[in-house]
């Protein structure tokens, strides 16, 4: 059986020939075709990324890079955004870095967890967006 989530997840060393200042960001979304979009686009502007598809092994690849960053989507197999958003709020090494949400899922239906999402100052993207929108999320929280 072969799908998308096949891939084991490549952690690079936190000071691999990479400038110190370099700001780092981990993109958590089980749509390939949308992370490698947001990866190289996000290379170009001079952030340093790590993509991970699985939302059960993001927490792990958070928690050993400690990005400045993390862009998170809310539906994904096994553990959601939502669910990964918890494990990181309730870390104390995690749980001050900056999500933003990015998801397909219609803002009705995101409308229950807006109060908490709002209460943690966690933004949420829509999908689809334009790359010039998620920039300026990420501009304005960093």
């Amino acid at each position: 059986m072969s799908g998308k989530h096949d891939t084991p997840v490549q952690i690079p060393s936190r000071d691999a020939d990479l400038a110190q200042d370099q700001r780092s960001i981990v993109v958590v979304d089980d749509d390939r075709q949308l992370a490698e979009l947001m990866r190289e686009f996000l290379t170009d502007e001079g952030y340093r990324v790590t993509v991970c598809a699985h939302g059960d092994q993001a927490f792990a690849v958070i928690r050993s890079l400690l990005p400045d960053l993390i862009i998170l989507d809310v539906r994904m197999a096994e553990i959601g955004g939502l669910g990964v958003l918890y494990l990181l709020s309730t870390d104390l090494q995690t749980r001050r870095i900056p999500v933003l949400m990015c998801t397909a899922v219609s803002a009705g239906e995101m409308q229950p967890w807006q109060d908490v999402l709002d209460e943690k100052g966690v933004p949420i993207l829509y999908k689809p967006f334009k790359l010039d929108q998620l920039a300026n999320h990420i501009a304005a929280m960093l």
